[in-house]
């Protein structure tokens, strides 16, 4: 696999999402830009007519089109450049501490000569645009009109209608995309972790060379008078430690063999715990990797060193059997705990109490394994997977390799009042020994970070859209309003009631709206299917969330609606009449 892809694949789909959704954000706020300019233009028909008259040709009326608009996208651009410093330091304090490469998130000149093109586009588009539908008229018309009648024509009010039309369509796509994410985070959020987070305190110890040797006494006894001194600190109601925490990368996970005592193997590696427990004599190693292609006896699973406290302190429950206690000291017989799941897999018909495993292919330790005991399944690798088979080793017996590891305790309140306490108890008793302070609330919140992101720029994306669409909406019937001040008049001078009014105008508006609905529900149809992979329990074309949104946008276009066609019921007949 190529090292971009391996750094970027987990959220590369992620980005690609979100840079659609900068996507359709600006093509709502082009559309609104474009509607403004499109008015305006019908407002200067006659100024037009008479720069025609005066002989100015098409070419140099769209170039002035042109310029306006370009000066218009520059200018705006250049303000959204000054709004984008704070923005990135507001992304990067927001984005997830696993986004690859989030150093060199910054405006760079890359990025200008981006936003330079993206100008450009939009300049020449929307200049194009306003000059093409301001110049294709019969000015001379317009010039004889002198400014009187409607002002705008029936295909520039269509126009303005299916500009809005589209832009309620775009916002209805990301509001349904803001709406998965946000019903995923809570299903997330009702998952059982199997594990408890509330005042527990976590310490992160970077253990020096000298308890990581193959000589397991230093490092026990180093571990075992730390858990001792943590106890004593008032407050404290369990101590335990592990050498990886739930929701942190980095389990290690093998492949274990199920060994019968009384056969030759299993006969000679316990002669061999008597003899040399060190030694790895190549015979017995090739036997055991034999055994590895036989499915019947080997199994999958999570390897995890812990301490006896570890369960109690993380409110992990004990199944059957027992946990860890002073009998498993570094000389005894060496045991495991196993989860509910490995039970499961492994002996679904059996009990796996007193049942023998080999696991040294994750330690190079040879030594047998006895099940002691069951103890509930943990979601150590994530919320959004299932419980990992997980194999618990006592930390003496079977410590990591490496110089990692976590104390966790458990509280009877705040646990930020005890971290000065923990932090002189470490350099008391090794100087040498780094520790860093975690709460496990925020070890989950942390895990959490990633779809909180997602959730948080998709919606603040998708609330602005609704914002520009609603002032878009407005804005079109507000016009529309004022264009046809006239026409209303007569309306009402005829008989029409303000109720007729106010139907017709609401009627217009809301015919406009469903337009843009059902062409959203279809974009949104075919596009959620791209978020599959960053949704949890929830459907790409969920009902609830379609039918919520589609609800939301009817109803605040109605409102954005209801305030041009309220104030055209108010137009006096008479004054009509004379409008213009």
């Amino acid at each position: 696999m190529p090292l971009r892809e391996s750094l970027t694949g987990s959220v590369r789909s992620a980005l690609l999402i979100l840079l659609g959704a900068v996507g359709f954000l600006l093509l709502v706020g082009c559309a609104n830009v474009a509607n403004l300019m499109l008015a305006q233009a019908v407002v200067r028909q006659r100024e037009l007519a008479i720069r025609a008259a005066l002989g100015a040709g098409r070419g140099r009326l769209v170039r002035q089109f042109l310029a306006e608009s370009s000066l218009l996208s520059f200018v705006g651009s250049a303000l959204g450049v000054i709004a984008a410093q704070w923005g990135v330091d507001a992304l990067v304090m927001l984005a997830p501490r696993n986004l690859p490469r989030l150093g060199e998130v910054s405006i760079n000149l890359a990025v200008l000569f981006f936003l330079l093109g993206v100008s450009v586009l939009v300049a020449v588009g929307l200049g194009v645009l306003t000059a093409v539908r301001a110049t294709s008229g019969d000015l001379q018309a317009a010039l004889a009109e002198g400014g009187r009648g409607q002002g705008g024509s029936l295909g520039g009010q269509r126009l303005g209608r299916v500009i809005v039309a589209g832009q309620l369509a775009i916002t209805l796509v990301l509001l349904v995309g803001a709406g998965l994410l946000g019903r995923s985070l809570i299903r997330v959020l009702s998952i059982d972790p199997g594990f408890r987070t509330e005042h527990i305190v976590t310490m992160n110890l970077a253990l020096p060379l000298a308890y990581q040797e193959r000589d397991r006494a230093p490092r026990a006894r180093f571990l075992d008078e730390l858990f001792a001194r943590l106890r004593t600190i008032p407050g404290v109601l369990e101590v335990g430690g592990t050498g990886r925490l739930p929701l942190t990368p980095m389990l290690s996970d093998g492949t274990y063999i199920v060994m019968n005592p009384q056969e030759n193997l299993a006969r000679a590696i316990q002669e061999l715990e008597r003899t040399d427990p060190q030694k790895r004599p190549p015979r017995l190693i090739h036997e055991l990797e034999g055994l590895f292609h036989d499915s019947t006896r080997t199994g999958y699973a999570a390897y995890c060193p812990v301490s006896e406290g570890y369960f109690r302190a993380l409110g992990i429950p004990l199944v059957r059997g027992r946990l860890f206690d002073d009998r498993d000291s570094m000389d005894a017989p060496h045991v495991a705990l196993i989860s509910q799941s490995v039970a499961r897999e492994r002996w679904p018909n059996q009990d796996p109490l007193g049942q023998t495993i080999e696991f040294g292919n994750m330690d190079g330790d040879l030594r047998l394994l006895t099940i002691v005991g069951i103890v509930g399944d943990a979601r150590t690798d994530s919320l959004e997977t299932s419980p990992s088979p997980t194999i618990y080793v006592n930390y003496r017996q079977r410590p990591q390799a490496t110089g990692r590891f976590s104390v966790v305790l458990r509280m009877d309140g705040e646990p930020a009042r005890v971290l000065p306490v923990m932090r002189e108890i470490v350099r008391n008793l090794d100087p040498n020994v780094p520790p860093s302070f975690n709460t496990f609330t925020k070890v989950f919140s942390d895990s959490l970070s990633a779809r909180r992101f997602n959730l948080t720029l998709v919606g603040v994306f998708a609330a602005t859209a609704l914002l520009l669409a609603v002032a878009g909406i407005y804005g079109v019937m507000a016009y529309s309003v004022e264009r046809r001040t006239q026409e209303l008049g007569v309306r009402m001078a005829l008989g029409a009631c303000r109720g007729d009014i106010l139907r017709l105008v609401l009627g217009q508006a809301m015919s406009t709206a469903a337009i843009g609905v059902a062409a959203g529900i279809g974009g949104s149809f075919a596009l959620t299917r791209t978020m599959q992979s960053l949704l949890f329990g929830t459907s790409a074309i969920d009902p609830i969330t379609f039918a919520g949104v589609t609800l939301l946008l009817s109803v605040v276009a109605l409102l954005a609606s209801y305030i041009p066609a309220r104030r055209a019921t108010k137009v006096d007949p008479i004054v009509a009449l004379r409008y213009e």
